[in-house]
């Protein structure tokens, strides 16, 4: 008995309950009440599906109306539908609606495949900033050209994003942004800065003694075009190798043991002496220099730099903040060093003070018509001074150097009386 009430019970509320939804979600058989509208459609007397329709209808129109302009860099882009959608609370405002009246309906518009389309404009105004090159060609008159730097720029994408929400969420005002400028962080202009001629220095030679004069100009076209990066080290040595046949260098006349003897390379002492002078007068750090146990007549005393290929060298270290370039040329007997690099507020002057003569010794009489005779010369002891200006003005005088050049026996031809026949006719001095 008592199971028969439970079912009886249990098919009376499920029979309340289907009458509950048939006249919730079937029961408008009349539509809407009269004057009932949703988002200003008026949807009196319409069935759900016929009412969500109509509002959907007007909801397209107004989005074909809708555009979202957006102006950028000269460039413009312009969105309609179906690339500007909305999304609206329309399930909800319906079954409110159902109860009558006015019922209002949100409304989100977006833009489709917004970070897509977002980035494509920016990729459009993106451009890589270019740094400005420099060219540096050592044989040419000019050694520098320069290739312009080149600005880059972009497009806020952050902004951007703000400004389209904004403009969806508001009135659909028209969106203008500029890129924005990226300067190129090497310009002409510095690299002009940093390629300033910080020193000239060239001495003379005789050009009509060919095996000297080549090697002079051998060396000059090695160290021609050497770049020395800033804080590096330059080697006379390494830069210009061995003084050997094999290297490009011929027989000359070279200082040996006080004395002036044939051997390979000779000369090339003129063309380490002329990149040393420069090199003081550019405030370059010298490292190692040697001066000849003779004097020379290409430069004033204490202002030679003697190179061997093995004992001695010519260091000295960039010490500017900058790579510091050599252009060396040796033509029509001279050779000359310049060096370029950036400028400082300092320059340089040399100064030679000789301090002592040293009168050579008696001369000696050649022996016979094959010794070489050569002329007597003093030798010398010498300061070399560098002096400072800063703007212009002398801020100091350093000596850098002191030296002690040898004095040089004179080798004369025998008096006529005593020398064999003919040998100081051979001899004698016109």
């Amino acid at each position: 008995m008592r199971e028969k009430i439970t079912k009886a019970t249990a098919l009376a509320v499920l029979a309340g309950a289907l009458f509950i939804f048939c006249g919730v979600f079937c029961g408008f058989a009349g539509g809407y009440p009269a004057g009932t509208s949703v988002g200003g459609v008026d949807i009196s007397g319409l069935t759900y599906a016929r009412a969500e329709e109509k509002v959907r209808e007007s909801l397209r129109r107004e989005l074909s109306e809708k555009q979202l302009k957006i102006t950028a860099g000269g460039k413009k882009y312009v969105f309609r539908y179906p690339e500007i959608n909305v999304k609206t609370n329309l399930s909800s405002a319906l079954a409110a609606a159902k109860k009558g009246g006015a019922r209002p309906l949100e409304r989100r518009y977006r833009l489709v495949c917004r970070e897509s389309v977002l980035r494509g404009i920016c990729d459009d105004f993106y451009r890589k900033s270019e740094n400005a090159e420099l060219i540096f060609d050592a044989s040419a008159a000019e050694p520098f050209t320069y290739r312009a730097e080149r600005s880059g720029q972009f497009l806020d994408g952050t902004v951007l994003a703000k400004a389209v929400d904004k403009a969806l969420e508001g009135g659909f005002e028209e969106i203008k942004l500029q890129p924005e400028r990226v300067p190129a962080r090497i310009t002409v202009e510095k690299l002009k800065r940093d390629t300033c001629l910080l020193s000239r220095f060239s001495t003379k030679y005789n050009a009509s003694v060919t095996g000297r004069a080549k090697n002079i100009a051998q060396a000059a076209n090695k160290l021609n075009g050497t770049v020395i990066a800033a804080g590096a080290e330059f080697s006379f040595n390494r830069t210009v190798g061995d003084r050997t046949r094999a290297n490009g260098f011929f027989e000359a006349p070279i200082i040996f043991d006080g004395d002036f003897v044939s051997g390979v390379g000779g000369g090339v002492c003129q063309a380490s002496t002329t990149v040393y002078n420069a090199a003081l007068l550019a405030g370059m750090g010298i490292k190692e220099y040697h001066p000849h146990s003779l004097s020379v007549g290409y430069v004033e005393p204490s202002f030679d730099a003697m190179v061997s290929g093995k004992n001695a060298d010519l260091r000295f270290v960039n010490r500017t903040g900058a790579p510091v370039y050599l252009v060396c040329r040796a033509e029509n007997g001279k050779i000359c060093a310049e060096l370029y690099g950036r400028k400082s507020a300092y320059s340089y002057r040399r100064e030679s003070v000789v301090t002592e003569v040293i009168s050579p010794p008696e001369p000696e009489y050649a022996e016979n018509e094959n010794t070489k005779l050569r002329a007597a010369k003093d030798g010398l002891k010498s300061c070399g001074y560098l002096l400072t200006y800063k703007n212009g003005v002398l801020v100091g005088r350093k000596r850098i150097r002191s030296d002690s050049y040898a004095p040089v026996r004179g080798v004369l031809a025998k008096p006529e009386d005593s020398a064999p026949d003919g040998f100081a006719a051979r001899f004698k001095i016109a």
